[in-house]
């Protein structure tokens, strides 16, 4: 699997899937290949390219936390999947029957689904909890934000089969997309990024002071078994100095010794308790998850298909779907309940919307199947009327809803507008917004603005490849001061030039 293959295998599941990433690396990728050659030549004539520092931004967490990371741009992001699919032969090795990782490989053809990895890993785990009798479980506080870059660099120069100017491209590439700081450098939401996040903590499975009679780790969230307690204790111990190497640290409060994680207790809500006989025999057993890795990876259409939910459980569903008391995580899962067996859910979208952030990807799915699309774009406007506070990740669903579901409908201009006037501190989402192909109600002339300001910058980036759908000659024309801005505006201005 190449680079263009693998970025388009993992466009969809990415936290803010822009355009102007996929017009470049799937149709532009020799272009960007020869400017990554550029970048990392030794030769001085090439002394001025450089990977530029990457547009911060936050993506939405459980209960209004925010996950920070960084947006890629089409260099960035050609270079990190290209890197990462050549190298992938070096990742995943070493791995025993008593020390587990799942997750985040490279195959042949295609990535490891996170869906299959989960299932996998469940099953996993239920055997060993009753196979032993004892467990503690714990993740890594901020683990992607935590990773010193030094650290990083030479793990992956010490990878079996990695060149050395992989390695020195993988070090260099880091410290500049972050403009030097050695920390918070990993960007999060891309595959890529998650196979090293995931493999990087193969020094703790691997490590010999580890005593237990088993371990198993998804992404950051670890789980130690043994017949002796004074074992795992001692084995939480030594993780925790192991990882302290790293500068890493574990989640206190995440922390649970012999139980469930904290989130599925046994002093569950009522709601939950509900939710779990209603969706018993339909879904695994729900495993808590570390901060590494967040439950918009999971797609409600993977896996296999499960038995037919009864009219009386989707009505009740739907009740639990706007009870006040359900948290993401129950929203989540009923979602993935009633998308198999109802078309009414997309009646609350808008309601869900504002309620719950960290779903809103998941929502934009939800989105596709409504039959009513009029209705949902009138929802969708008067929430945007509205004073609700919206951080950026939810502007940025809203404007892919608008853009892939809602074209057709009499609203869309305002709806497009209205998040372009929302978004003025919101550069990523604003840049969603601007790549919109629709030449009418003020867009076009909103994106010749920002293409005449000689700006080399996501908001102009994102504003030529909204140019798209002009016709040939008036496109070029608007393209053709802004290629000149920069290196990289002149390789969009000329993927989009070449655009049928």
């Amino acid at each position: 699997m190449d680079a263009k293959a693998f970025f388009k295998h993992d466009f969809g599941a990415c936290l803010f899937p822009l355009t102007t990433n996929s017009l470049l690396v799937t149709r532009h990728h020799a272009a960007l290949h020869e400017y990554v050659g550029k970048i990392l030549s030794t030769d001085p004539a090439y002394v001025a390219d450089n990977f530029l520092p990457q547009t911060r931004v936050h993506a939405a967490k459980p209960r209004n936390h925010l996950r920070r990371t960084v947006v890629l741009d089409p260099v960035a992001s050609y270079f990190i999947y290209d890197l990462i699919s050549r190298n992938r032969s070096a990742f995943g090795q070493g791995k025993k029957p008593t020390r587990k990782s799942f997750g985040y490989l490279l195959g042949r053809k295609a990535p490891i689904a996170v869906s299959k990895a989960y299932k996998d890993f469940s099953k996993e785990m239920e055997q060993a909890r009753a196979k032993y009798g004892h467990r503690i479980s714990f993740d890594i506080a901020s683990y992607f934000n935590s990773i010193y870059h030094h650290d990083a660099a030479n793990w992956f120069a010490a990878l079996p089969g990695v060149s050395g100017t992989d390695a020195n491209a993988f070090g260099r590439f880091f410290r500049e997309i972050n403009a030097g700081r050695s920390v918070d450098f990993l960007p999060q939401g891309i595959y890529p990024t998650k196979m090293i996040g995931n493999e990087f903590l193969r020094f703790v499975d691997s490590s010999g002071e580890v005593k237990s009679a088993q371990l198993l780790r998804f992404m950051d969230d670890f789980h130690l078994f043994d017949d002796d307690l004074q074992t795992v204790v001692q084995d939480f111990l030594r993780i925790q100095e192991i990882l302290g190497l790293k500068g890493l640290n574990v989640n206190p409060s995440k922390t649970a010794l012999d139980a469930l994680a904290p989130s599925i207790l046994a002093q569950a809500s009522a709601i939950q308790e509900e939710l779990a006989e209603i969706v018993e025999g339909h879904y695994p057993e729900s495993v808590y998850f570390g901060s590494g890795t967040d439950m918009s990876d999971f797609d409600f259409d993977e896996g296999d298909d499960e038995d037919d939910l009864d009219e009386s459980h989707i009505d009740r569903l739907h009740e639990l779907l706007m009870d006040p008391r359900a948290d993401e995580s129950d929203v989540e899962l009923i979602l993935g309940a009633l998308l198999k067996n109802s078309e009414d859910v997309a009646t609350h979208i808008a309601s869900l919307l504002a309620r719950f952030p960290n779903i809103v990807k998941q929502l934009h799915k939800v989105a596709e199947t409504v039959q009513q699309k009029e209705a949902l774009a009138n929802e969708i406007l008067a929430l945007l009327k509205t004073q609700s506070p919206l951080i950026e990740y939810q502007h940025f669903w809203i404007a892919l809803i608008a853009e892939d579901h809602l074209g057709s409908t009499k609203n869309f201009g305002e709806i497009v507008l209205r998040l372009y006037e929302r978004t003025a501190e919101h550069k990523i989402a604003r840049a969603k917004v601007l790549e919109i192909p629709d030449q009418s109600f003020g867009l076009k002339e909103i994106r010749d603005s920002h293409l005449k300001t000689g700006s080399s910058d996501w908001l102009s980036w994102a504003a030529a490849v909204g140019t798209r759908t002009l016709q040939k000659a008036e496109r070029n024309y608007a393209l053709k001061y802004f290629s000149k801005g920069s290196p990289l505006n002149f390789l969009i201005a000329e993927c989009v030039e070449n655009l049928e």
